[in-house]
């Protein structure tokens, strides 16, 4: 059985203007012990984070990153507290600008990455980006989720959800309860 192979390390920090002006793509790995914000949004990261970027001038000179980044983490289900395994995949598209004033010069598909140095924190950036596409609110798949079947407390069966929510049914509590004398 053969081992795939072993994706390399990328650099934490680099010069984005320089690689776009130069045309150069990087593939590898950002080190999950560098991405502090991810690992308190989530339970786990389960998976290596996995990145393929390309550096490059786009119309009226703009330098620009694209391309993606992925990786697997454990979350909490909302439903019933328990882990389970999310896939993240981050499309990314940021236009390389100094400072906010540029970046109100950017197209709107295009966020902007404000690299004030000459060099940039990449795994900040990447780390940004994967925050980004973390839901909001985790839910296992319909039928497999421990609490499918069963209401939340504080949380009636649909029929009596319902009998609570029309304002009517008192008025009907009382036609009957009057027909009974």
């Amino acid at each position: 059985m053969s081992t795939p192979p072993q994706r390399s390390q990328l650099p934490r920090s680099l010069d984005p203007r320089r690689l776009a002006n130069q045309g150069e793509a990087l593939s590898g790995q950002v080190p999950v012990s560098l991405c502090e914000r991810l690992q308190d949004a989530v339970l786990r990261i389960l998976a290596p984070i996995d990145v393929n970027l390309r550096f490059e001038q786009a119309d009226q000179g703009r330098k620009v990153v694209a391309g993606h980044a992925e990786t697997t983490v454990e979350v909490a289900c909302q439903r019933c507290l328990e882990p389970m395994s999310q896939h993240l995949d981050a499309t990314i598209y940021l236009g390389i600008v100094w400072s906010e004033d540029e970046a109100k010069s950017l197209p709107r598909d295009m966020d902007p990455w404000i690299v004030e140095d000459e060099t940039a924190d990449l795994s900040a950036m990447i780390e940004d980006e994967l925050l980004l596409v973390l839901p909001f609110v985790t839910f296992h798949p319909e039928g497999t989720c421990e609490a499918d079947g069963h209401f939340s407390v504080g949380e009636a069966p649909a029929e009596e959800q319902e009998q609570q929510d029309n304002p009517f049914s008192i008025l009907e509590q009382l036609k009957n309860s009057g027909s009974n004398h």
